[in-house]
Order: C-alpha cells, then sequence, then structure tokens
C-alpha cells in the first residue's frame, strides 16, 4: 500500500499538469469546485481546490466542504489515475469507482483526465 507522501506526489503533479496545460484552465475558467479523493483500502484523503480555471490547493485530509466525493478501490488506483497510468472512466462506468456529486462535475473531472493524458494512438 502507498503512502500518503506518495499519493499526495501524485496529486501535486497532477495539479501541475492541469494547470500548465491552456485546454484546461479554459475548460475550467468557472468551474470551482471542492473535490474529495478517498480509498477504501486506506485511511488515505486528498482534497483538491479548483478555482479560476486551476487547482489552487493539494491537501491532505478534508478540507472545506466537497462539491464532488470520488471514492478509489485501492490507493494504486488513485495514484495511478493521478499520474496517468489509469483511466477511470471504465472504473467509474463499471461502479469500482463511486462518485457522490453532481453528474456535470463528473463529466469534467473525467474530461481534464482525457485532455492531459489523450489515448495512445495503435
Amino acid at each position: 500500500m502507498l503512502s500518503i507522501e506518495e499519493v499526495l506526489k501524485g496529486a501535486k503533479d497532477f495539479r501541475e499538469k492541469v494547470n500548465d496545460n491552456k485546454k484546461v484552465r479554459k475548460l475550467l475558467k468557472r468551474w470551482n469546485p471542492v473535490i474529495y479523493f478517498e480509498t477504501k483500502d486506506s485511511d488515505i484523503r486528498i482534497t483538491l481546490d479548483m478555482s479560476g480555471g486551476q487547482i489552487s490547493a493539494v491537501e491532505e485530509g478534508h478540507v472545506g466542504e466537497p462539491d464532488l466525493v470520488v471514492l478509489f478501490p485501492t490507493t494504486e488506483n488513485l495514484s495511478d489515475m493521478f499520474y496517468g497510468r489509469l483511466d477511470p472512466t471504465p472504473m467509474y462506468l463499471s461502479g469500482d469507482i463511486l462518485v457522490k456529486g453532481h453528474q456535470a462535475d463528473v463529466i469534467k473531472l473525467d474530461a481534464i483526465t482525457m485532455i492531459i493524458w489523450p489515448e495512445e494512438e495503435d
């Protein structure tokens, strides 16, 4: 199982990729949710605070009131999503990743991952 430090490192890398991408910043211009990420296999909790088209903060634990809560099966799944090694969409559609919040927020979060990690062509 990964440590909180390892998962936070991945979340901060994710923040950097999101904040450095013009398309994502434009998409997120007026999107300001607080997103909680949790895992079923640990007590790891990560908060992403979106503001002004960027991820303004990555913090350990639950900070603020969430607009979206995303529950991953394992810390490895969560870390892999932050690093782009895991496309969360199939796991979400199969019910392995649980999400509580507005569907529009889920779609935006999915769009972020699709933009910063486009699928490789064969």
